[in-house]
């Protein structure tokens, strides 16, 4: 049993996670990892350590199902914590190591973002009329770093409801003196003729080089593609996604009903209306023309052989991360 303030904590995170308050899923990562560490700094104890980890792990990933992200940083310090357990490491530096596991992510996500929008910036070229839809982290990086770099270029950026993400990346483009035009969703193909490349940002990317975003992604994917429009994607590998690999589908969350109608909307309508709102949408690889990732530009084809460079095998072996949180706990048995 996680104490209270535990508790509340990671209450806190999943709220913010589930109204939406944190746009990208970087930054749910990032968010996550550092709370965790404040969480592992409370631990009294092993058996303290292992409950609140555990814990952490288990309620933010199933509240977040989809971030690759999220999974592929909590299954690295479950296998650091794993192994300690293994090798009966103290309780001090156990806690060292997991602080230590955490920095390291947090310093990879930060390095990732940076090398992946010096490599998107070089995609932009002066003139350039871009579209791009829901909130990315990334993506907002590349354009500040092609700013930088003294290209001029304008940005179409969909409303991407809901959660209305396009005011807030037409917000920041405003104040990078960007030339901006925010478009309703269902415009894209509308304007899609005066565009020349699309930009898009990551859930999760699958083995098969499918890519998990946004809803309206795929959408604007397909309409670019139809237009012969370049569609760029930037991932960092750590939202490659692993368990695509065996086959086990990525499971799309929903927004409430209450997201796009009030309940007295809903009466006057009829009690029969069924209300459908999915957050997420998948990508097929055929709609995208590269990702951008922090080893450089991959076609989506070629996911495979990245991850077989990185874990010098295809498929790589990893752990589902129910089963590593049982064998967690097993090793205080």
């Amino acid at each position: 049993m996680v104490s209270p303030n535990v508790a509340s904590t990671v209450s806190k995170v999943i709220k913010d996670i589930k109204e939406w308050n944190i746009r990208s899923s970087s930054g749910v990562a990032e968010v996550a990892l550092e709370n965790l560490a404040e969480i592992v700094k409370l631990s009294n104890s092993v058996k303290d350590l292992v409950e609140n980890v555990t814990y952490v792990a288990n309620e933010i990933i199933s509240s977040r199902p989809t971030s690759a992200m999220l999974i592929n940083s909590f299954r690295e310090i479950l296998l650091t914590l794993k192994h300690n357990l293994e090798k009966n490491v103290d309780f001090e530096s156990n806690v060292s190591h997991i602080l230590e596991k955490i920095s390291y992510l947090l310093r990879k996500s930060r390095e990732d973002i940076e090398k992946i929008s010096t490599i998107g910036a070089n995609r932009i070229v002066h003139g350039d009329v871009i579209i791009t839809a829901t909130y990315s982290k990334t993506i907002m990086k590349i354009f500040e770093r092609a700013i930088a770099q003294g290209k001029k270029f304008e940005v179409y950026v969909a409303e991407s409801r809901p959660g209305d993400d396009g005011k807030i990346i037409a917000s920041k483009l405003s104040k990078m003196n960007i030339p901006v035009t925010l478009i309703v969703d269902s415009a894209m193909r509308y304007f899609m003729k005066d565009v020349t490349k699309a930009f898009l940002g990551a859930e999760a990317v699958a083995a098969n080089g499918a890519v998990i975003s946004k809803i309206g992604s795929s959408l604007l994917a397909l309409v670019a593609h139809e237009a012969r429009v370049r569609v760029f994607v930037a991932s960092s590998t750590l939202k490659f996604s692993y368990e695509t690999i065996f086959g086990e589908l990525i499971k799309i969350p929903h927004a409430p009903e209450r997201t796009i109608i009030d309940e007295g909307t809903r009466r006057k309508i009829g009690e029969k209306l069924k209300v459908e709102i999915p957050l997420l949408d998948v990508i097929p690889p055929e709609y995208v023309d590269a990702i951008i990732t922090e080893y450089g530009v991959i076609a989506p084809q070629a996911v495979p052989i990245l991850m077989k460079q990185i874990y010098g095998k295809w498929p790589p072996e990893f752990p589902e991360i129910q089963t590593l949180i049982d064998e967690v706990k097993k090793c205080l048995q």
